[in-house]
């Protein structure tokens, strides 16, 4: 399967299916990390997608036709990018359609002079902060602004 995995930029044709990938993820997302409040990803529209796409790079994950996987990479500033609505189809997960996704993602960063990446994610959701830590991520800052214990981590790419 993975052979036939391609991850390509996404195009604005791609919003609506990203759409519907990103709040399908990010609902089992909440769920595995006990998350019960509202989360960003749940409120954006298609066209919040589009613009994104326009604006940021947004990385898919496309298998036969279909999108199975994403990352948005934020320009924070010259040297630090954020890593953003890091999706994968629930039914894939944990197939290593994600460790594609990511090392796509970072592959590009480094490529265009990003000296480290950013993100958030619940410290609840203890598989994927050891996915995190296991890609040289550290925790920098904890918070529970969002209601559920949130960390910062950052790598030095």
């Amino acid at each position: 399967m993975h052979a036939e995995i391609k991850i390509r930029p996404a195009v604005v044709a791609d919003s609506a299916e990203l759409m519907t990938l990103i709040q399908w993820a990010m609902q089992v997302y909440a769920q595995k990390s006990g998350i019960t409040g509202p989360l960003d990803a749940m409120s954006e529209s298609q066209r919040d997608q589009e613009r994104h796409i326009r604006d940021q790079l947004v990385l898919v994950a496309e298998h036969r036709g279909s999108l199975i996987g994403t990352v948005r990479l934020v320009r924070l500033d010259t040297r630090r990018a954020y890593f953003s609505r890091f999706a994968v189809h629930p039914h894939l997960q944990q197939t290593g359609v994600g460790k594609l996704i990511y090392q796509a993602a970072e592959d590009r960063l480094q490529q265009s002079g990003y000296e480290t990446v950013e993100l958030h994610t619940a410290l609840t959701n203890e598989p994927l902060v050891k996915f995190y830590e296991s890609r040289g991520f550290e925790l920098v800052e904890t918070d529970h602004s969002r209601g559920y214990p949130r960390g910062l981590f950052r790598k030095t790419l």
